[in-house]
């Protein structure tokens, strides 16, 4: 197997998870990065032969950085559950989210909204307040969910960083102790 086109459909795939929406990482991600990372496994091989070519250094810092970003999808959601519950930030995105919620709940306007939706059957609930508690609560999820998700990508550089350092370290010394053992001329 071609192992540039593996590394560049990883990192395609990395890429469209990372980016293609907003809000909280989540466990889809997380299983998506574990299904990544077990392709690179299976199919990804050292060069053959022992030798230690010009080019093999970028191919392994190629190999390292695109199992770190798969990795990270793995580890963003308990990464982002431990800032959440442990970080001054993640207070904040909790009080940003309670703020919201009970803005939402407040605003005079929604809840004639929310009358009307009831009155014309659309809000699937039979009372305007009930309508409205939910719409708060799915504003809470909203709201946390973009800011801790903001969080947790700002902090996942350093993980991604030290997960490509040792897997390259790795790497080299598979290489180095193949080279080692390989008969030599």
């Amino acid at each position: 197997m071609d192992r540039a086109a593996l590394l560049g459909t990883a990192l395609a795939a990395v890429v469209a998870l990372s980016f293609s929406g907003e809000g909280a990482w989540d466990w889809l991600g997380a299983t998506a990065g574990i299904a990544l990372l077990a392709v690179l496994a299976a199919f990804f091989r050292l060069p053959a032969g022992g030798g230690l070519a010009p080019g093999l250094r970028g191919e392994l810092a190629a190999f390292s950085a695109v199992a770190a970003l798969a990795a990270t999808l793995v580890i963003a959601p308990l990464l982002q559950a431990v800032l959440a519950a442990t970080t001054d930030a993640g207070r904040t995105c909790h009080a940003s989210a309670a703020v919201a919620a009970g803005a939402l709940q407040g605003d005079g306007s929604l809840r004639r909204g929310a009358e009307l939706a009831v009155s014309r059957g659309d809000a699937g609930v039979t009372t305007a307040t009930d309508a409205l508690s939910r719409a708060a609560a799915n504003e809470r999820r909203t709201v946390m969910g973009d800011c801790i998700g903001a969080v947790t990508s700002g902090w996942l550089w350093a993980p991604a960083a030290g997960m490509a350092a040792v897997g390259y370290a790795s790497a080299w010394w598979l290489v180095r102790r193949r080279h080692a053992r390989a008969p030599h001329d």
